[in-house]
């Protein structure tokens, strides 16, 4: 099929908005069909690939900026990493199959934020809720179309998107709606990443074994890191005083637990082709906690 797949362009995408929930609503406002299956009958595989989307979207006259949105907030895979918004993210921050929602956001603005396929992304940072299970059964696997009761065919949709709020979600939606922030594409990946791990050093008392996963993990780290590693330095010497050392201790894991297996160096040699590059931020943390933890042992 190499026409235009829909008779109707009249809705228009949105702040977040991949070309998979735009694509859907503008099902919605074409016919009564299903996206999937409306999907199958122009030809796109049940397991989309986003170019292929993109490009069938394409076909429609619509604005080169709407293009260009579309282009920025669709998630592409690219050897094993998941790129949008500018921003790079590991295979593990990102699944295709994550099907949860902030049901308020939808009801007030109906259409899919890519941002809740992140992992780490627990609560909506406008309505402060857990973000939930999709409101409608699913009937697939893998990969698949949002749904929604009602079209917006509004021009000029004003959406919440929580992005002044001073939370670890919030701080997630900031970077990716200005890029231009960033220093490289993997920096909020890295940021990410980071966050977790202070979180759980800072949140919990010294273990041997890693503590249980928890959502308050990524905002405990944030807090620490949000304003640069000075206030992480002040927060993690106040956790060794609250975690004293006992008297017989004489090497890092015996001041931070599990912890000190997780630390980290930028020294190679580095194959880019085979090796992960080091987390640059996670480096200079760990560096921090090192130098804190000799100090504590008095060396």
């Amino acid at each position: 099929m190499s026409g235009r797949p829909f008779t109707f362009w009249r809705v228009l995408p949105l702040p977040g908005e991949p070309a998979s929930s735009y694509f859907s609503r503008l099902v919605m406002d074409e016919c009564a069909y299903l996206p999937e299956h409306y999907a199958s009958e122009i030809g796109i595989n049940a397991i989309f690939q986003s170019d292929e989307v993109l490009e069938r979207i394409f076909r429609l006259p619509i604005s080169k900026q709407d293009k260009e949105r579309l282009r920025q907030w669709t998630p592409v895979e690219l050897n094993g990493r998941i790129h949008f918004a500018g921003q790079v993210f590991a295979g593990n921050q990102f699944r295709w199959t994550r099907r949860l929602e902030c049901r308020k956001c939808v009801a007030e603005t109906p259409y899919h934020r890519v941002w809740w396929q992140l992992e780490c992304f627990r609560t909506c940072p406008v309505h402060r809720c857990a973000l939930e299970p999709l409101a409608y059964e699913r009937n697939t696997t893998g990969r698949w179309w949002p749904r929604f009761d009602r079209v917006l065919q509004e021009r000029a949709v004003r959406v919440a998107l929580g992005d002044a709020a001073d939370t670890f979600e919030s701080h997630i939606v900031r970077r990716l709606l200005d890029p231009s922030c960033q220093a490289s594409p993997r920096e909020l990946s890295d940021f990410i990443e980071c966050a977790q791990f202070a979180g759980r050093l800072l949140g919990n008392e010294r273990n041997p074994s890693v503590p249980p996963f928890s959502a308050k993990d990524w905002e405990v780290g944030y807090h620490a890191l949000k304003d640069g590693l000075f206030l992480f330095k002040d927060q993690f010497r106040s956790w060794l005083r609250v975690n004293a050392p006992q008297l017989h201790a004489y090497q890092i894991r015996d001041l931070i637990g599990w912890a000190a297996e997780y630390l980290t160096d930028q020294k190679g040699p580095f194959d880019p082709e085979i090796d992960d590059l080091p987390n640059p931020m996670h480096a200079e943390v760990s560096a921090i906690i090192r130098a804190e933890c000799r100090r504590a042992l008095g060396r």
